[in-house]
């Protein structure tokens, strides 16, 4: 077997299995239609017994994606219909896809007829049969309109304002307060016990040396100026 034919093989073995893909897409579609027009017929709510267990699951498998949250009812009663499959609540009925049979209107059944038995070897005698009076429908009455209900408005109602609690500013100003006055109690006990960093004695010699420096020059600078007039 040479490298082209496998790879033929391989292209019509991944083509069938598409195929076969789309087909059960499309299945699975069709029984989702019908399954939609039966829950749409009976006034959002379906009958798990119409349907088999197998039709359900193939219709909860052709949910369309548009469909997952502008309908989700549907989806529902579908997983409803198969807990009760699988629960036997339809065991012994059989499903009529969303079909229901009813009799043609206007059929009337025939009445029997008997054939009387022949009286010995003379003639034979038929029985007169008796006239059936003609059955009459009663003509169907229009069905009343119900009247329209009158839909009154009311003023909307406003919710009365509701007050913000300040309970929790004041706890943190609260918590604030404690945590900087700690601060200063160990600072104050900082300074009395002595205890001074090497690098905190030479972070308040350098900004003295600063303000010593800034006030000479300002010094300086001033007196230019009144010998400057």
């Amino acid at each position: 077997m040479t490298s082209r034919t496998r790879i033929r093989r391989v292209l019509a073995l991944v083509l069938a299995l598409l195929l076969l893909g789309s087909a059960a897409a499309c299945a699975d579609r069709a029984t989702f239609n019908r399954v939609s027009d039966a829950f749409v017929a009976g006034g959002a709510r379906l009958d798990p017994c119409t349907f088999s267990q197998a039709d359900l699951e193939s219709a909860l498998a052709g949910i369309p994606a548009e469909f997952e949250g502008a309908v989700p009812q549907l989806r529902e009663a579908i997983e409803r219909g198969i807990a009760a499959h699988r629960a036997g609540d339809c065991r012994g009925i059989a499903p009529t896809g969303g079909v229901a049979t009813t009799p043609a209107a206007g059929t009337e059944t025939a009445p029997g007829t008997t054939t009387p038995a022949a009286g010995g070897a003379g003639t034979t005698t038929l029985g007169a049969e008796p006239n059936v009076p003609p059955v009459t429908t009663p003509a169907a009455t229009p069905p009343v309109a119900a009247a329209t209900p009158q839909v009154t408005t009311t003023p909307g109602v406003q919710p009365p304002p509701t007050k913000r609690s300040t309970r929790p500013l004041v706890l943190g100003a609260i918590a604030l307060g404690a945590l900087l006055l700690l601060a200063l109690l160990a600072w104050g006990w900082w300074r009395l016990r002595g205890w001074d960093p090497a690098w905190a004695a030479r972070a308040r010699h350098s900004w003295r040396e600063a303000g010593y420096r800034v006030s000479s020059t300002w010094a300086e600078f001033t007196d230019w100026l009144r010998l400057g007039r």
